[in-house]
């Protein structure tokens, strides 16, 4: 029998069907105008971003229209003997996609050479001495290499840099719960120094930049409210606008551009008190990767789901059908909607007790069939380690195949709660979303602000304090284990 990697070197895919699927089964017959593809933040200038735009077809593509991968934490991805374990699963199974840390709260794994990076950088940290040697392996095993990039939570950088930082009212470096600190969000020499990264790590040979931490910190009501010196306009338009910068940046050097966020964003109408707006999101990013990690839910984020970590089927069916219905709602302004890649649970949660089981193949495979009964083919699996063999078994041997189902309808629980959102503003997103799409934010002068930092007239004060969507009041345990783009760990769930 030929093996995987023959038949991975063999295969080509043409560029019809790579059309037709790159949606992840959300996606297709969405709009494929160049506009979509081509905004550009500062003002709403899209006539310049469409004429800065790349000639010739999108960065997605290029995509495979199947990606399945696992998380490569930056020590086991540099480490010969783990990466060589890693390529034969991916070998072996339907795995075809690696997410590795190039740069994470610590700073960059990799050689660089861009100077502050560097500077701020401790030399133990970089793991990843041979970072096109990299991508050229992974290239010739037809793994689609993926760099994850944090972006907002960098406490070397805040420190280094506190006027770029998110401050206290009274003046100083805001800090978390954990004792981190922030860059804000607003700030345009915070996203230089990260585009300025993703170009590097670009063109070394990486297909994809996944920026994770793409939010704001949790407002918790017993912190101090966050101060960003630059904060105009809202928190899903700073979002909105540091990913069309990013994609005038990176497409040209073809190249998608991703965004972890919180599971929870899909199931709620507003942004989840950290500028995670799911319909803003998804009509800019390339792909949007929502942290679905069933350990992660409360009895009352999904309906008919009491105790999420037990029920590993539903919390991807409901979460995902609800983010696979308002995705495929964008299509109808126009819009041409990020594919769907969820991150599932890897990993076991015992802090929660009785409400919790071991994670291992089956619970790998019910999360996965949740995934495909909704009409999406894709996701990634997270374990903060990267120990994956636990789960293996979970896994289908052979080439990825096409399992996603070719109707959803949400059920009436589900369809009840996406009605609700859009009487509560969903509708609007959604046209607004269009406009964010096209380069166009709601408020051009918010935007334009926050890239040069000017004054705008009516401004609020730039913080950001709790509302109705904020996160639950609880850190995660020392037992806790970390997710990707730090969806808070709930210490303890009732049943």
């Amino acid at each position: 029998m030929m093996g995987k990697v023959a038949v991975r070197r063999l295969m080509a895919v043409p560029i019809t069907v790579l059309l037709a699927a790159c949606g992840g089964g959300a996606n297709q017959g969405a709009d494929k105008s160049a506009a979509a593809d081509s905004g550009k933040a500062a003002g709403g200038d899209t006539a310049a971003a469409v004429a800065a735009a790349p000639s010739g077809p999108s960065p997605r593509e290029k995509a495979p229209p199947i990606i399945r991968g696992i998380y490569l934490n930056a020590y086991k991805a540099g480490s010969a003997m783990h990466r060589k374990r890693f390529i034969e699963i991916a070998d072996q199974t339907e795995v075809n996609a690696f997410v590795i840390d190039v740069k994470d709260e610590r700073g960059i794994h990799y050689r660089s050479q861009l100077p502050l990076p560097v500077q701020l950088t401790p030399p133990a940290e970089i793991t990843l001495r041979d970072i096109k040697g990299l991508a050229d392996t992974l290239r010739a095993h037809r793994i689609r290499s993926i760099a994850r990039i944090v972006v907002f939570k960098d406490p070397i950088l805040s420190k280094a840099r506190p006027d770029w930082s998110v401050q206290r009212p009274g003046g100083g470096l805001w800090v978390d719960k954990a004792g981190n600190t922030w860059v804000s969000t607003w700030d345009e020499n915070v996203w230089d120094y990260n585009l300025d990264i993703a170009e590097e790590v670009a063109r070394a040979g990486f297909d994809e930049i996944q920026f994770d931490y793409i939010r704001f910190a949790e407002p918790y009501k017993s912190l101090p409210p966050q101060v960003h010196p630059k904060a105009r306009g809202d928190r899903a338009d700073a979002i909105a606008a540091f990913l069309n910068e990013a994609k005038r940046r990176l497409h040209p050097l073809g190249v998608t551009v991703t965004a972890d966020v919180f599971g929870l964003s899909p199931n709620e109408a507003g942004d989840v008190n950290i500028g995670q707006q799911w319909e803003t999101i998804s009509a800019i990013a390339d792909g949007v990767l929502p942290m679905m990690y069933p350990s992660h839910y409360f009895p009352t984020h999904l309906p008919g789901v009491r105790r999420p970590d037990l029920q590993p089927y539903d919390v991807l069916f409901k979460s995902a059908g609800m983010a696979r219905w308002r995705t495929d709602q964008l299509q109808s302004v126009g819009v041409r909607p990020a594919r769907i890649m969820p991150w599932l649970q890897a990993f076991s949660a015992p802090w929660l007790g009785r409400n919790h089981q071991t994670y291992g193949p089956e619970q790998i495979r019910q999360q996965k069939q949740g995934v495909y009964d909704v009409g999406l083919e894709d996701w990634i699996l997270w374990h903060p380690g990267s120990n994956y063999e636990p789960f293996v078994a979970g896994l289908e041997r052979g080439e990825a195949q096409s399992r996603a189902k070719a109707n959803y309808t949400p059920p009436a629980d589900v369809m009840s709660w996406l009605q609700r959102f859009e009487r509560e503003g969903v509708r609007a997103a959604r046209e607004r979303a269009a406009q964010q799409a096209r380069g166009q934010v709601s408020d051009p002068a918010a935007a334009a602000a926050a890239r040069t930092g000017r004054t705008q007239p009516g401004a609020d004060s730039g913080a950001a304090r709790p509302g109705r969507n904020a996160p639950a009041e609880a850190a995660p345990t020392a037992t806790g284990v970390p997710a990707a783009g730090g969806q808070t760990t709930p210490a303890q769930r009732t049943p």
